[in-house]
């Protein structure tokens, strides 16, 4: 797997930066929405939880658009039950983003060595 993973970095201009920075930030929103889906189940108290906005706040700005859709539909057709709508937009932007991150820094392909081809025609 790292083999794979140095020869994708080897061939763009941006190097591991292109690689790390995109699987980070999907670290980041993996863990904000374990934890907010674990404050969800796990809370027993009755009160409402603040622990959604850590989600919206790591996947921002296109959460806030996906949220507001979800509004408009809500307005349209009726309350939808329990929070698989939430979690199912949030994620998905944080999912949306971190592809869109990667594209931003993945940087352009590099060219070959010139000496590339000349080792391949001779083995």
């Amino acid at each position: 797997m790292f083999r794979r993973l140095s020869a994708a970095a080897a061939v763009r201009s941006t190097g591991w930066f292109g690689i790390i920075v995109p699987a980070a930030y999907a670290a980041l929103v993996v863990a904000a929405a374990l934890f907010v889906v674990a404050d969800d189940l796990f809370n027993d108290s009755g009160d409402p939880s603040f622990a959604g906005v850590w989600l919206i706040l790591v996947t921002l700005p296109l959460s806030f658009a996906g949220l507001q859709g979800l509004e408009f539909v809500e307005a349209r057709v009726g309350e939808v039950p329990g929070p698989f709508a939430f979690y199912a937009i949030t994620i998905g932007c944080g999912i949306v983003q971190t592809w869109l991150l990667r594209l931003v820094t993945r940087g352009a392909r590099r060219a070959p060595h010139p000496m590339a081809d000349a080792h391949r025609r001779m083995g």
